[in-house]
């Protein structure tokens, strides 16, 4: 008997923990990703075209938290070409967010010239104030208005997401929850098709940037974000 707390003992660490929240795993400091967000303070962003950030956008319980209000989207203080982006999300009921990248801020909103990786409560119900977008496939994980989505990608309301995007040149990849939901070369007339169809096919800044801010977009809904890392490629 007097070995038994000692198997257990020495039993523990086989079962090791996940990593908390708003860390980097030994492998993302190896491979050199760079926290966005050090789940305390909103230290490296903006409201978009502002100096600070909005009183809207708040750190709750090591998140990035948006409180519905007039304040624009968060958009990150550097810039970024190249890379491979890594967040978890979750959003509130019929909620409505999302991720653009290659932002600039010359123009006068982020989707002007940023294309979006699609966040939202993606399971139709009655009532649902945002059915004409799942009508359209517009669901997490999709690039908005281009690419349409499955809501089976996506987990229920309340609970996190995983997010990746990775950024190559014209090549676009995007993942919901270790599925690849769009894998696209932007200078391709397949491209270039599915963008004809879409809202921004006459937009003339829209995707034609080679770097610019991560942006995280105020649609007036609660939404939460951590474990914000970013690697330049």
């Amino acid at each position: 008997m007097k070995f038994i707390p000692l198997l257990i003992a020495m039993a523990v660490p086989a079962f090791s923990a996940d990593p908390a929240p708003n860390t980097l795993t030994p492998e993302e400091k190896k491979d050199n990703f760079k926290l966005l967000f050090d789940g305390k303070t909103l230290k490296g962003w903006h409201t978009y075209k502002q100096k600070e950030v909005g009183d809207h956008w708040k750190v709750e319980d090591g998140a990035i938290v948006l409180n519905p209000g007039k304040d624009g989207d968060l958009t990150s203080d550097d810039e970024y070409a190249d890379f491979d982006f890594r967040c978890q999300w979750k959003i509130s009921d019929q909620g409505n967010s999302g991720i653009m990248w290659h932002v600039t801020e010359d123009h006068g909103a982020p989707y002007e010239s940023g294309p979006e990786y699609q966040i939202l409560d993606s399971f139709d119900k009655p009532g649902h104030k945002y059915a004409h977008e799942t009508k359209k496939g517009n669901v997490a994980g999709g690039f908005y208005d281009i690419y349409p989505g499955k809501p089976e990608w996506s987990k229920p309301v309340g609970e996190w997401n995983e997010t990746r995007i990775v950024i190559k040149g014209t090549k676009v990849t995007l993942y919901l929850n270790g599925t690849v939901t769009a894998d696209v070369d932007t200078k391709t007339d397949e491209f270039k098709a599915a963008l004809d169809k879409s809202k921004f096919k006459t937009w003339e800044f829209f995707n034609k940037a080679k770097k610019g801010h991560i942006d995280l977009q105020n649609h007036g809904d609660k939404v939460s974000f951590r474990n914000i890392r970013i690697k330049k490629l």
